[in-house]
């Protein structure tokens, strides 16, 4: 993969070496003759992509944006009709009253 050297500070942009230690090499050659010696903040060696990886990363890209708008999203769940919610409680309060009258009669009774 190429690489290239990219000061901020300055603007510039060394040519696209084939490895790396010539991009550093490129590096040092700018911060001593542009900075005397010192890291200038947003000094870097880029890793430049080839156009195969380019159109390859595009691809992927637009394969996924794809995939995301059309993926099914999942319906919100509905609340279940108000009668049931009345049933359950009635019920709930029937079931209560029977095992309260059971108590009460065991009481009265002494079984």
């Amino acid at each position: 993969m190429p690489y290239t050297y990219r000061c901020e500070t300055c603007a510039v942009t060394a040519p696209r070496r084939t490895s790396a230690p010539d991009a550093k090499a490129d590096r040092r050659e700018h911060r001593a003759a542009a900075h005397y010696g010192l890291a200038p903040d947003g000094d870097a060696v880029l890793e430049t992509p080839g156009w195969v990886s380019t159109v390859l990363r595009a691809a992927a890209g637009g394969i996924a944006e794809y995939a995301r708008k059309t993926a099914q999203k999942p319906r919100p769940r509905e609340a279940p009709p108000e009668h049931w919610r009345q049933a359950v409680l009635l019920l709930a309060v029937g079931a209560g009253a029977i095992l309260l009258l059971g108590m009460l009669v065991r009481a009265v009774t002494g079984t």
